[in-house]
């Protein structure tokens, strides 16, 4: 199976350059004729990249990129902890990738995570200052 890559994902998000082999191939993936494996990097880079360089809003890209979750041919490792990601990212201000990292650790029933933002609290999860538990041996 082959995989695709981001700059494949926002030309068809974009509508930049509009190609109707590009839109066929994307009809495609949505039906299941075919398939491709989407890493979670270029899931998220993908978001990185329409919030931060073409300034869409956070509630159009939640839309589009739940919109290529159900596409039967886009094969993500684990869809409901991207999802999950979306989620928190919906809800609250943090980072994608901090929203990301609190929904690997809800699945996995983990609640700490070493980081030195404060804001990742508001995801539910517990932080710890990595400074404060370096022992003195």
């Amino acid at each position: 199976m082959r995989y695709i890559d981001t700059n494949v994902i926002l030309r068809f998000l974009t509508n930049e350059n509009p190609d109707e082999k590009l839109i066929n191939f994307f009809k495609r993936l949505k039906s299941g004729e075919t398939e491709v494996k989407c890493i979670d990097m270029v899931f998220f880079q993908t978001i990185f990249v329409l919030n931060s360089f073409y300034k869409i809003e956070k509630k159009e890209i939640i839309k589009a990129m739940r919109k290529l979750l159900g596409f039967k041919g886009l094969k993500i490792k684990d869809k409901q902890t991207v999802d999950r990601a979306l989620d928190f990212w919906e809800k609250h201000t943090d980072d994608i990738i901090d929203c990301y990292i609190a929904a690997c650790m809800e699945k996995e029933g983990e609640s700490e995570i070493y980081n030195l933002d404060k804001k990742i609290d508001r995801l539910g999860v517990k932080r710890v200052d990595p400074r404060t538990t370096i022992s003195n041996s």
